[in-house]
């Protein structure tokens, strides 16, 4: 037998549980607007020289919000970078998951690198430009991450050497070049002022280092 005091019970728990949502979702509303603004304010103008109140005004919240998710402007800054970080880790990965070959998930990988900071161009000056004294943790943050999923970018290599369509090469220099090459035509791109997609440039990129990579010639032109 249900009784009142049951139903009102049951009543309690699925408000708090409403509630909760809820404030789970104002708080992840939130942060995204504060760090949408953070990224482009210290892109533009450095950890240094960055204000809490400048991004507080442009997130159109007052000083003591952006306080209430963060707990100053270097846990802010920070976030930031492991956002970023994050997001492009999350989208490479997703981007060879749903590819067969090993080729094209090296492809697309690639392709998706350079999308994603032609989106978040503002990334740029704090992932590689940015010379303050968090250089040191936002380079060990990147490659946290970047380690996080280089097994598997190895396992795509192998991969390709086992099936004959990569040459038999050192698989982890092979993809600290590639990484090297994409930061570096970033780091161009955005010293040049972004003036084309950077996405433009990667039918050369991919003629480049499939070049030297791929084993046989057939299949370096399917792909360049």
């Amino acid at each position: 037998m249900v009784t009142d005091s049951s139903v009102h019970l049951k009543g309690d728990y699925k408000m708090k549980i409403t509630d909760k949502a809820k404030r789970k979702a104002l708080t992840q509303m939130r942060q995204k607007q504060i760090l949408d603004v953070a990224a482009r304010v210290f892109s533009k103008k450095g950890f240094a020289r960055t204000q809490v109140d400048e991004i507080a005004d442009q997130a159109g919240l007052g000083k003591g919000t952006v306080y209430r998710y963060f707990n100053d402007k270097k846990d802010l800054f920070l976030s930031v970078v492991d956002r970023g970080i994050e997001n492009l880790k999350d989208l490479v990965l997703e981007a060879m998951a749903n590819e067969k070959e090993p080729l094209d998930k090296i492809k697309k990988a690639i392709e998706t690198y350079l999308r994603f900071f032609e989106g978040h161009s503002n990334l740029i000056g704090i992932l590689i430009h940015e010379q303050s004294e968090f250089q040191k943790r936002i380079q060990k943050r990147y490659f946290d991450r970047y380690y996080e999923h280089i097994n598997k970018m190895e396992e795509v290599f192998r991969q390709g050497i086992a099936k004959g369509q990569i040459k038999k090469i050192d698989v982890r220099g092979a993809i600290g070049i590639l990484t090297n090459m994409l930061n570096g035509l970033v780091y161009m791109w955005q010293i040049e002022g972004r003036k084309y997609p950077i996405t433009e440039k990667l039918p050369m990129f991919l003629k480049i280092y499939f070049t030297g990579i791929v084993k046989d010639r057939q299949s370096r032109e399917a792909y360049i």
